[in-house]
């Protein structure tokens, strides 16, 4: 597939309004200022409508390939995404961690103050740790809703013991609806778990039924 964040740069140039972003990417596969400047430039471009879907990975032949250690993975995305704060509001001040030292840079600053949110995707106990310590919202896979019901209780309980509060947004990746009855089935069902928002791949066009905005809001907001 194509490099997601030109290809977001690609959409951020010809839309005003849609909220732009990834699903999981393996954020730490790449160096974190080169990282921190892409990022910090395409909400810049897109006037701060960037979300950045990041996940640990699970695929070794992406980390082979890139020379990053694949067993170290987790460790190293714990570290990244606070690196990429600090380079977001304070790149003039020095950072030493387990992973990465860096020296003071300069740095092109976001125009999403802090920096654009960061959507952790995870399965594992580990994951979900690092999601409710370091993360902006979460990103489920597709999942029983009863799982996701679970998940969601589990992340709030981690993020109260690391006295974090306020928003959480939790996405949930769907399979695709083929008709109007079955995407408010999913609404009503995803909602009742706690899921915020529904992420849905289709490998080709939409169906006809999806085609009309407005009858497609009317029919979900009924629901």
């Amino acid at each position: 597939m194509v490099d997601p964040w030109i290809g977001l740069a690609f959409v951020a140039a010809v839309t005003e309004r849609v909220t732009l972003g990834t699903s999981v990417s393996q954020i730490a596969l790449r160096p974190p200022v080169l990282m921190a400047r892409e990022l910090a430039t395409l909400d810049r471009l897109s006037e701060g409508r960037l979300i950045i879907g990041a996940g640990a990975g699970w695929v070794e032949d992406e980390f082979t390939s890139t020379a990053v250690p694949f067993e170290t993975r987790g460790g190293r995305l714990n570290e990244f995404i606070p690196l990429l704060r600090h380079l977001w509001t304070t790149p003039e001040e020095p950072w030493h961690g387990k992973f990465f030292s860096i020296p003071p840079v300069g740095l092109v600053k976001p125009a999403t103050h802090g920096g654009p949110p960061i959507y952790v995707g995870a399965a594992s106990s580990a994951g979900l740790r690092r999601a409710a310590r370091y993360g902006d919202g979460f990103i489920a896979t597709a999942l029983p809703v009863t799982t996701l019901a679970n998940i969601k209780k589990r992340l709030e309980e981690l993020r109260s013991r690391f006295g974090r509060d306020g928003a959480f947004p939790f996405l949930a990746q769907v399979t695709p609806p083929a008709t109007m009855e079955d995407a408010i089935a999913i609404v009503k069902n995803h909602a009742a778990a706690g899921v915020d928002g529904l992420i849905l791949t289709y490998p080709g066009m939409l169906p006809d039924a999806f085609l009309d905005s407005h009858d497609v809001v009317r029919a979900l907001m009924e629901s």
